[in-house]
């Protein structure tokens, strides 16, 4: 069984609380601001071993990787200011997507719609 270490409680603590899906840079700097102590090799193996046991969703993007809490979602990325938004979409329609598929052993899906935000539209 995996030892729930307290810097790891901190940085997955730091996790929750932010909704702005931060790269692993953005994360450490979060992390560092609130705890010093905590150095950024620690954070950023923390980090990949969160989302190997499926605790943090890894997104990727065109301009890099970022980490979200949140698993009961997707997202739209804007390839012109970078911003990530959630996207919530019915489960049964990506479990209808799934079976039409003949998918039926699906462990994760990394959905990232790509385009032109709203805000940036104007």
């Amino acid at each position: 069984m995996e030892r729930k270490t307290r810097q790891r409680e901190l940085i997955l603590e730091i996790i929750k609380r932010c909704y702005t899906h931060p790269t692993i840079k953005e994360l450490y700097s979060l992390v560092n601001n609130k705890y010093p102590d905590i150095g950024q090799a620690t954070v950023y193996r923390t980090v990949n071993k969160l989302v190997n046991d499926d605790i943090i969703k890894r997104i990727d993007c065109p301009d890099g990787i970022h980490y979200d809490y949140r698993k009961d979602h997707y997202h739209f990325y804007c390839l012109n200011c970078n911003n990530i938004t959630d996207v919530f979409l019915e489960k049964d329609l990506v479990d209808k997507l799934l079976l039409s598929s003949n998918l039926e052993d699906v462990k994760h899906i990394n959905l990232v719609f790509e385009g032109i935000c709203s805000k940036c539209k104007k």
